[in-house]
């Protein structure tokens, strides 16, 4: 016969499973769009990775430049940034929906193992 102790690991498990498994599987169903839904989107995603790159030799002078920017500057930026962004948001939303009830589900689920594992078994 199982110990409780053995099945509530289970059960947290099985949650912890639920937490990851769920918004991964959303993320690689909603992501092949994102390459083929246009261009644009595309060329934004490789953008952000090759100017991240770009810019890491200059991180420091970068930083400098950032801690006292111009309102022009900071325009500049946010701008850039919502523009990389506008192309992936559709998608991110039914990731984060999905991870968001995956984790409440798993969130219980992981409870009521804590609650198994803390109960003394029966002799």
């Amino acid at each position: 016969m199982m110990k409780n102790a053995t099945k509530g690991k289970i059960i947290k498990a099985a949650a912890v499973s639920i937490d990851v498994l769920v918004p991964l599987i959303a993320t690689i169903t909603q992501f092949p769009i994102w390459v083929e839904q246009s261009g644009e989107a595309t060329m934004s995603g490789i953008f952000l990775m090759l100017a991240f790159f770009s810019c890491l030799p200059f991180l420091k002078q970068i930083r400098e430049y950032i801690k006292s920017p111009s309102v022009l500057v900071i325009w500049c930026i946010i701008y850039v940034f919502l523009i990389v962004l506008k192309n992936i948001i559709n998608q991110m939303v039914v990731v984060c929906f999905a991870g968001l009830i995956a984790n409440a589900i798993g969130a219980g689920i992981y409870k009521l193992g804590e609650a198994v594992s803390k109960k003394e078994d029966d002799t």
